[in-house]
């Protein structure tokens, strides 16, 4: 055997050891085997898209009726900047942070065509789609809070973003039990083929 020949074959080895310790920590990770203790998880994930759906279409018809409005909203606000004069004479313009309605649409439109995504792996069993799922609702929930503390940073604010996080991290961790679920499954399968193809094997080695 040539050094490169034992080269890939420790390679292979490195690989297949380094995924089982991946899959062994993922086996330690607390699952969860239903949504909300009455539904199972596939779904507790259609019940997710159905109601992240929702909110997306009402935030998104919410914020076009702000836009359309004569007068500046709290949650539209208008101008750009505050010119303040103190005491002293001294005129001093502080920048306030603006929302764009556009922005804000389409952050609604994103999460619309993601709860799709999570009704397409839910009911169909693609992994690919759930994980993207994962990563566009922390895209998503990292850029809308960002801009929410942005806009209006106070204790009303601080009180409903942390509810709402709260909510989305229990949403991934359902959707990250279903793909452990689907995982195992997989698994499964694949074990109890090798097992009836050894078995197949075996007795035609027999005969």
């Amino acid at each position: 055997m040539s050094s490169k020949e034992i080269c890939q074959e420790s390679r292979g080895i490195s690989e297949n050891s380094r995924w089982k310790n991946i899959k062994c920590r993922c086996k330690a990770i607390p699952r969860l085997k239903s949504f909300l203790y009455f539904y199972d998880l596939e779904k507790g994930c259609r019940i997710i898209a159905g109601f992240e759906a929702l909110v997306s279409v009402i935030q998104i018809l919410a914020i076009y009726y702000l836009a359309n409005k004569s007068s500046p909203s709290r949650m539209l606000p208008d101008p750009f900047w505050i010119t303040k004069i103190d005491r002293h004479g001294i005129i001093k313009r502080r920048f306030l942070y603006h929302t764009n309605q556009n922005f804000c649409m389409g952050l609604g439109l994103v999460t619309l065509l993601n709860s799709l995504l999570l009704l397409i792996g839910s009911k169909w069993g693609h992994q690919v789609c759930l994980f993207l799922w994962i990563y566009i609702t922390l895209f998503t929930t990292l850029i809308s809070n960002i801009n929410n503390t942005l806009r209006n940073l106070n204790f009303t604010q601080a009180f409903i973003t942390f509810p709402s996080l709260a909510l989305e991290g229990y949403f991934a961790l359902v959707v990250a039990s279903l793909i452990c679920k689907l995982h195992e499954k997989r698994d499964d399968c694949s074990s109890y083929t090798e097992m009836h193809s050894s078995d197949s094997e075996m007795s035609t080695e027999r005969i």
